[in-house]
């Protein structure tokens, strides 16, 4: 079974030496920085340590030159996925990365017979909700108060 999957972006990205595959606990370092700068309130070492110790969860990076950019963490849940990270490192967002990794996770969540993904996303993240809007998720729900700082999150859902 490869780990990595190639897959063609479109002539317009600028990034050429672009590769996803699957993280593992050798990205973490690089991937703590991402997490560091991307989030006002980071994931910890120990929840990404506990998320890739779960037998139900598949992670996967996207590098350009080498290096990791981005990162997807989902856990697999009978017939559906759950969303529980997402990231491109700011420097990088906007160039089409978030898509190339979203379509090699797909790819691996079928294989998984999986139909459909759900995610929450802050209601204030108008970026993010414009984002997945545009990949094909519908706002399905609400949950209020889910973040600490008392923001409500909005439920969203797409079938694969």
């Amino acid at each position: 079974m490869s780990l990595g999957t190639t897959i063609q972006m479109k002539p317009t990205t600028r990034h050429t030496d672009t590769f996803c595959r699957l993280l593992t606990t050798i990205d973490l370092a690089r991937v703590l920085d991402i997490e560091s700068v991307a989030y006002q309130e980071p994931w910890s070492e120990k929840k990404f340590l506990d998320s890739l110790d779960n037998k139900n969860t598949l992670a996967s990076v996207v590098l350009v030159g080498g290096e990791v950019v981005g990162y997807l963490i989902t856990n697999l849940c009978v017939d559906y996925a759950d969303i529980l990270n997402i990231c491109i490192h700011p420097e990088h967002q906007r160039g089409g990365l978030g898509s190339l990794l979203w379509r090699h996770q797909i790819a691996k969540l079928k294989m998984h017979r999986i139909s459909s993904v759900v995610l929450e996303v802050r209601d204030s993240n108008s970026a993010a909700l414009s984002y997945y809007e545009k990949n094909g998720f519908k706002a399905i729900d609400r949950r209020n108060k889910y973040y600490k700082n008392g923001e409500s999150a909005i439920i969203m859902r797409q079938f694969i």
